[in-house]
């Protein structure tokens, strides 16, 4: 059975709201990997200040040394796990916008099935305005038998 076009109208709507929402996730994903692209910049250049960081003159204190070493063991460890976490937004904002696509194509597609079908309903309207108008004209304009007196 073939959908009518008050059916699709409603197809359409439903689904340029699934888009939007797929919009506003996409966008908060597109955030999130940009507050975690700024905190891992933010981390290289905590390590880049720490070992740009020159060393005192005259003698080194070993547990200054040991407690620099483990702030660079830890700034290292937490690079390592930004940098993860950023890859994973960076899949998720793909992902995301895949979907995004996919709702896009969808909700057009509906749109040109819609268009299709108002189409043809204002062509099946037309014909049938067309036929009615046909019959009304036949019916008013039928040719009339000759009278009896009038034939030799």
């Amino acid at each position: 059975m073939p959908l009518s076009s008050k059916r699709l109208e409603r197809l359409v709507r439903q689904r340029g709201l699934l888009e939007r929402l797929q919009r506003r996730e996409l966008a908060e994903a597109i955030a999130l990997r940009d507050r975690r692209a700024r905190a891992l910049a933010e981390a290289q250049s905590s390590r880049d200040l720490l070992l740009d960081t020159p060393l005192p003159a005259g003698p080194v204190d070993v547990a200054d040394l040991l407690a620099a070493g483990a702030c660079l063991q830890r700034l290292d460890r937490d690079i390592a796990a930004r940098e993860a976490a950023l890859a994973h937004s960076e899949e998720d904002v793909a992902e995301e916008r895949a979907a995004l696509m996919e709702r896009r194509r969808d909700r057009r597609s509906l749109e040109l099935l819609l268009e299709r079908r108002r189409a043809e309903e204002r062509l099946q309207r037309s014909r049938a305005e067309s036929r009615q108008l046909d019959d009304l004209l036949a019916a008013r304009w039928k040719p009339r038998t000759p009278l009896p007196e009038d034939t030799p």
